[in-house]
């Protein structure tokens, strides 16, 4: 389909050898209902023409264009489910026309109208460690060395509670609620797990802090390990990322146990770093009604946050995965194996490419819905539209089904890149000089660069660089994190410069005064 619309397209173009001016860039942005188009301006253009088609393509005669004049953007509100292929053609005062920019893909599939707000929020919240501190996560202090498990404080319970549903939201599945009759035994849990610094949800009794309540809270939670305080929303990103899973990871347990659509009920407990969200063993086993759990369970699924994706900066891989709930009555019911059979795809929509699945996985028992296809997906790229399609699903009765979904994984318009520089903080050109008081502490610059090979190199007050530098492309893609000198080959254009004491796996701890110099 993308290689005939390119053709007609491309047929339709009135040039000759020698025409210019030469094709434009073609930037493509959606947010919400609203599509923002903008491309790169053209030497000895007189204007420009935008070349739209609706998606899926149906033919020659559905190709529409506008004439742009000198205009280098466009922006449009659509609606609901609306799906388009856009591309860009120069012209000059001789009405000779460019060659066609690239072909451009835009759909929308609205969320709901907090969506981006909230998750541009969190995004800057868990970067700068607003919710990290003794003061916000506990009522009572824990105290190890004596096994006193203390008390997580409301705001650092209503912060989980708000981040699991906005999650589950993602996924049209019924909120949940919060059981405070279960903290003891979160808490309790939690202390045993930061105790012995390791995880088990079957500590033994000779285990330091051991306690009945602790057993119990380890039994029936979610259970991870970090090295301090973590931000409740941060910690369920973690889980449903899985990509850290003691276990199975292409099982996706922690994934399956809070997207669980029969889930009604958590508490959550954290001592230090050390946390247990309870998924499991609830007093009360009520469940949400039949006609508020959806078909099924994907992730990602249509716009969906990058916070939740390991693959672009680790080397490990986050699954995706797919749920299939036959029977919205019961639980168990949904133990069967729909997949042993499944022929599974996901393809890039604006141009037909078929991406590269590799570790795929399927199972019918484990935590959360008892039915599971993961997958592992090579090269795909951010703010960018996939179809998943999964054909040849087997039901129990014999009847067969295909399902298809598509998913955006949204960067650039939840990322932000920009920090502010405190006194002292300050530019120069290509030198840039500060301080990183702690590990939050985050310094952003903006720098032009022309085209070619560029060299990275800091300074502080201690004799290695003990400092990272990060450096950011317009589409605030990270190309280079380093705390050595390094070097990258560029195009021309807009970057930004980012000094901190972290990156995602080590922080140095001490203030740093820094300085930073671009070759």
């Amino acid at each position: 389909m993308y290689n005939t619309l390119l053709f007609i397209i491309m047929s339709l173009a009135t040039f000759t050898l020698q025409a210019q001016p030469a094709a434009p860039m073609l930037y493509v942005n959606t947010e919400g209902a609203e599509v923002s188009l903008n491309w790169s301006s053209v030497n000895n253009a007189a204007g420009y023409r935008l070349f739209y088609a609706p998606f899926p393509f149906q033919g020659e005669a559905s190709i529409s264009s506008i004439d742009m004049h000198a205009e280098t953007h466009f922006t449009a509100a659509l609606w609901q489910d609306a799906a388009f292929y856009v591309a860009i053609q120069a012209y000059d005062n001789n009405q000779q026309s460019s060659d066609y920019s690239n072909i451009g893909f835009l759909q929308i599939q609205e969320r709901s109208p907090d969506y981006l707000a909230f998750w541009r929020t969190t995004s800057k919240e868990i970067s700068e460690g607003t919710f990290t501190t003794n003061n916000f996560l506990y009522t009572q202090l824990p105290t190890v060395a004596s096994c006193f498990a203390g008390s997580l404080s409301e705001p650092a319970k209503n912060r989980t509670l708000t981040a699991l549903n906005q999650i589950r939201t993602l996924h049209q599945l019924a909120p949940v609620i919060y059981d405070d009759t279960a903290d003891f035994e979160q808490q309790q849990a939690t202390l045993i797990q930061r105790a012995n610094n390791a995880l088990s949800h079957t500590p033994a009794a000779s285990s330091l802090c051991y306690s009945q309540a602790g057993v119990d809270g380890s039994r029936s939670s979610n259970l991870g390990l970090a090295n301090d305080n973590i931000d409740p929303a941060e910690d369920l990103i973690n889980y449903i990322d899985d990509v850290s899973n003691l276990s199975t990871v292409a099982a996706v347990g922690h994934r399956r146990a809070l997207l669980n659509p029969f889930l009604s009920k958590t508490s959550y407990g954290q001592v230090f770093g050390a946390s247990a969200v309870k998924v499991l063993n609830f007093t009360d086993s009520s469940t949400p009604e039949p006609a508020d759990i959806p078909d099924f369970v994907a992730f990602p699924y249509l716009h969906y946050p990058y916070l939740f994706f390991s693959d672009k900066i680790s080397d490990k891989k986050t699954p995706w995965n797919f749920n299939l709930i036959e029977d919205k009555s019961s639980f168990w019911a949904n133990q069967q194996d729909y997949f042993a059979h499944a022929q599974l795809t996901v393809t890039q929509k604006d141009n037909g490419h078929v991406l590269t699945l590799s570790n795929i996985y399927s199972d019918s028992s484990g935590a959360g819905l008892q039915n599971n296809l993961s997958w592992e997906v090579d090269n795909w790229q951010y703010d960018t539209w996939y179809t998943v399609t999964i054909d040849n699903i087997h039901y129990p009765s014999g009847e067969t089904a295909n399902i298809h979904y598509d998913v955006f994984i949204d960067y650039k318009n939840i990322m932000d890149i920009n920090f502010a520089l405190e006194t002292g903080d300050q530019q120069n050109g290509l030198a840039m000089q500060g301080l990183i008081a702690d590990k939050q502490d985050k310094d952003s610059y903006v720098v032009d660069l022309p085209a070619g090979t560029h060299f990275f190199t800091g300074n502080s007050q201690f004799s290695n660089m003990a400092f990272f530098i990060a450096v950011y492309d317009v589409d605030k893609q990270l190309l280079a994190v380093n705390d050595e000198a390094f070097t990258l080959d560029l195009p021309g254009g807009r970057y930004t410069i980012i000094a901190s004491n972290c990156d995602e796996r080590v922080c140095y701890i001490q203030p740093t005064s820094y300085s930073i110099q671009v070759n």
